[in-house]
């Protein structure tokens, strides 16, 4: 009898489960909070003297989670794209993890004619403020300018009000079966099943909590894409490297051509020797039969 109480209230408990998702979801959600941190001093800037928001960007209601993102190019002297993405990657460090998160950093071409770099990274809200806001002067003051500038915006609210419920009800079926193992039953079988049971709802939890803590930081902290690339230079040093190449190719070029001829000739003689001797019976031939005719 214990043991087929066990089964159905083990039974009845995943079936409440997805009423449990529902009760949550009705539920009002909670907000993510932005901490307000300043930008490290190598900006030589602070979030606290950051602008407010351009009224091109409406706030997003209550109860709902946006993950911003931007994107800007920037045209620099050839001398300075390298030092510019080390600059603001070593910014972004300095600030700390909790701050700012380097998602990946390149730097390319060559240093005398062209050069280009690519910057990604994550930042709380006052940080990529600070950033963005000072960005335009940065480039000026280095003799460069920002080509294009944009921003998107992803929706993550139903994602992680979902998520939120979802988690919530796997607690709640927890809880429910911590309470049948402390249950006395003599069945051994019972609390296997009852543990297997828990196991597997324990790694449910664990992987949830780590997706919604992944969506909650894509909506706390922005993410900021940088492409660098040096202005081209009217006379550069590799403008006359075609011709050196070819100055420097020419006897190679010779040599090569030189040799595809008498590869072609050597290919060729055996054929001439049968086609010529041909050639000239088949000439006797033709004027022997049109005399006859």
């Amino acid at each position: 009898m214990k043991r087929f109480l066990i089964a159905a209230a083990v039974l009845g408990i995943a079936a409440c489960q997805e009423q449990g998702v529902q009760e949550v979801i009705e539920a009002e959600p909670m907000m993510v909070a932005d901490e307000a941190i300043p930008v490290s001093g190598a900006r030589k800037r602070s979030a606290a003297a950051a602008p407010p928001p351009s009224s091109g960007e409406a706030e997003a209601p209550v109860g709902q989670y946006l993950a911003y993102s931007y994107r800007a190019e920037l045209r620099l002297p050839v001398e300075v794209v390298k030092p510019m993405v080390s600059v603001h990657e070593q910014a972004c460090r300095e600030a700390g993890p909790s701050v700012c998160q380097v998602l990946n950093s390149s730097v390319g071409g060559r240093v005398e004619d062209s050069v280009y770099g690519q910057l990604s990274f994550r930042a709380s809200k006052p940080f990529m403020e600070a950033f963005r806001s000072g960005l335009a002067a940065e480039v000026n003051a280095a003799e460069g300018e920002v080509i294009s500038e944009s921003s998107s915006v992803e929706d993550l609210t139903r994602q992680i009000t979902d998520t939120s419920a979802r988690l919530d009800a796997q607690k709640k079926l927890r809880d429910r079966l911590l309470l049948l193992l402390e249950k006395d039953t003599d069945d051994i079988g019972d609390l296997l099943q009852v543990e297997r049971e828990l196991a597997r709802v324990q790694g449910e939890i664990e992987s949830t909590e780590s997706y919604l803590k992944a969506l909650e930081a894509r909506v706390s902290m922005d993410r900021m894409d940088l492409r660098y690339q040096s202005i081209r230079k009217a006379v550069a040093p590799s403008t006359g490297e075609p011709l050196t190449r070819a100055f420097r190719d020419f006897f190679g070029i010779v040599a090569e051509s030189l040799a595809s001829v008498i590869t072609f000739v050597a290919a060729a003689l055996p054929w001439l020797i049968v086609a010529i001797p041909g050639f000239f019976i088949a000439r006797r031939f033709l004027r022997a039969v049109f005399r006859r005719g």
